[in-house]
């Protein structure tokens, strides 16, 4: 089984921008995100169209499950 930590964040023009990493690092608090995704927006590296990430909207961690099948 694997994890994505996928992040949500609200662009100044309403948009969502969503962010997906494969396999964080386990044992990630809900602190260390919201941490995280403040400096994703504080360093302004992200536009959606042309516009900034202004807040955060979600985070969670997703399992998945892979079966190789050949």
């Amino acid at each position: 089984m694997s994890q994505v930590l996928e992040m949500k964040f609200e662009a100044a023009n309403g948009k969502i921008f969503t962010l997906s990493l494969n396999d964080p690092k386990p044992g990630l608090t809900p602190t260390e995100i919201l941490n995280a995704m403040q400096n994703i927006i504080n360093q302004d590296v992200f536009h959606v169209d042309g516009s900034a990430l202004v807040a955060i909207k979600q985070a969670r961690l997703i399992d998945k499950t892979i079966t190789n099948v050949i």
